[in-house]
């Protein structure tokens, strides 16, 4: 049985399965893009970081499955990467989601890259759609987000977004306590922790048993200290 406010070591179908019909206020979700990603050694050098799961097409499985699990007005934003837009959307709508905005994180500074060939890149896409409709309790939210991008030496895990990004995010997009959150790809569980912080009902799950320990590390110690604060 799934529980609120838990991260999960498993896969998220499996996960989504477990949720009860109409619960989820926001999915909040970073797929594999389908670009069959390998990352570099350990800032250690003692061992490699495992290859990203389900990275070898645009993993887009999940979106079906979920429909039913979001409440009516319910909200997805999903990141995908420019070259698999077509797939990302095409999927989104298939499985009954209308999308209604694109999202731009700006990282401020930018990654690396084909250094002669190529723009730096500087930013990250999102779409933003709904189950139904949603209208916003608050300000209306503008399409960009800048927000700079963790220094490389700092990350636990190679698509490791944010907390202050996602943070942004769920306040522009929720409003009660009692909403629940769903990240069906928690990496490092910066989403559950950003979730937390902001007193936000949230479920999360990583496939990888690698990944899983380092972000149930990360997560006893920043909750953890969280609740010292207070």
């Amino acid at each position: 049985m799934i529980e609120v406010n838990k991260i999960y070591n498993m896969d998220c179908m499996d996960m989504l399965r477990q949720i009860p019909d109409n619960s989820i206020s926001l999915c909040l979700a970073d797929p594999p893009y389908g670009i069959d990603f390998q990352s570099a050694r350990r800032i250690d050098s003692s061992q490699w970081k495992p290859k990203i799961k389900n990275d070898d097409r645009p993993f887009t499985d999940w979106l079906a499955p979920l429909y039913p699990k979001m409440t009516d007005g319910g909200r997805l934003v999903c990141f995908y990467r420019w070259d698999v837009q077509n797939e990302f959307q095409q999927e989104i709508e298939a499985a009954g989601f209308t999308i209604k905005s694109q999202l731009v994180w700006n990282k401020l500074v930018h990654g690396m890259g084909d250094l002669k060939g190529e723009f730096g890149p500087a930013h990250e896409l999102m779409f933003y759609a709904t189950k139904g409709r949603y209208e916003f309790t608050g300000k209306r939210p503008t399409t960009v987000y800048n927000v700079q991008r963790l220094n490389g030496s700092k990350l636990i895990h190679p698509n490791e977004k944010p907390v202050e990004l996602l943070s942004q995010i769920i306040k522009d997009l929720t409003s009660e306590s009692t909403e629940l959150i769903v990240d069906p790809f928690g990496g490092s569980f910066s989403t559950f922790i950003a979730a937390c912080l902001l007193n936000r009902n949230c479920i999360s799950c990583e496939l990888d048993e690698y990944y899983f320990n380092i972000g149930q590390q990360r997560v006893n110690r920043e909750i953890n200290y969280k609740n010292e604060l207070f």
